[in-house]
């Protein structure tokens, strides 16, 4: 596909036309704030969730699944949080919300869908799991923004599709991931992100992390907190560009974490036992599962 790149200039005048950007739900920012708080009750959660029959419809659909094991039928959300686990629960409300995000307008092809779905939920089980070892952030606020950092494809698919496509098909053509060659076309993944961010006014925390999850030293603020979803993404994309974990930039931000090559060895080796599982929710969770397509939920 031949697609003439746009220049700074246009894309910022671009991005200041937009009126179309997805919005965020109600549902969703409470489920952010609530990640973010030490001391969420499963209460809070539950007074979230119950009220919106589409994660209802997900959160019953998981916990009653062979993956849980529960030999009784869950059939309200206080059960199936208790089965679940609370932490387990804010997540897949979250990923359930973002699929909605990434069928919007069915702009987004399957291929592409499942992709950056599989990439966001693996980077928010990669993050909670390091959390387990450098507790840096609390779990949860590492499952959020995994799940969150790479929101400026959603906003490129939305806003410049031609150029999502090209993009896409350029990285796969070459065999690197896309943002090493998003800038062919005058376009950054990262700052459209910060953009829509902004539009939702996220905690800084966040646009942090998606400005910067590529160039975490170019970063002014929360230089923790970008460099470890840095490393997230890297481990996510390991899987098919497996010579990522071995860069240069790559090992530099797990010098300045203090992590050792002992340590980064059995983070990848972690990866091992999640992706089944991204499989496995997928399966679950995606718009091919029980209860419909996500496009047809109205946020």
């Amino acid at each position: 596909m031949s697609i003439k790149p746009l220049d700074d200039k246009e894309v910022r005048y671009q991005i200041s036309q937009i009126k179309e950007l997805p919005s965020l739900s109600h549902s969703m920012r409470r489920l952010i704030e609530i990640m973010q708080s030490e001391i969420s009750t499963a209460g809070e959660l539950e007074s979230i969730v119950r009220f919106d029959p589409f994660l209802v419809a997900k959160i019953l659909v998981v916990a009653n699944s062979s993956y849980y094991g529960f030999r009784r039928q869950v059939n309200s959300i206080s059960k199936a949080i208790t089965v679940i686990g609370a932490d387990q629960v804010k997540t897949i409300c979250i990923c359930t919300l973002l699929m909605s995000l990434l069928s919007n307008g069915d702009l987004i092809d399957s291929n592409s869908r499942e992709m950056l779905w599989k990439h966001a939920f693996a980077c928010s089980r990669i993050g909670a799991e390091i959390t387990k070892i450098r507790p840096w952030m609390n779990a949860d606020e590492a499952a959020a923004l995994g799940l969150l950092h790479d929101l400026g494809w959603i906003v490129m698919a939305t806003c410049f599709n031609e150029q999502f496509t090209a993009i896409f098909e350029t990285a796969a053509r070459h065999k690197v991931p896309a943002w090493f060659v998003e800038r062919q076309y005058g376009l950054g993944h990262s700052e459209l992100g910060k953009c829509l961010a902004s539009r939702w006014a996220l905690p800084e925390v966040f646009m942090a992390v998606i400005g910067f999850h590529h160039f975490p030293d170019k970063s002014s603020s929360f230089k923790t907190e970008v460099r470890l979803m840095h490393l997230v993404d890297v481990l996510s994309h390991s899987r098919d560009y497996p010579g990522l974990v071995n860069e240069e930039s790559t090992l530099s931000q797990c010098r300045e974490l203090y992590i050792s090559e002992e340590e980064w060895e059995e983070y990848q080796e972690r990866l091992e036992s999640i992706w089944p599982e991204v499989d496995l929710f997928w399966d679950l969770l995606g718009d091919n599962s029980t209860g419909g397509a996500a496009s047809q939920h109205g946020h």
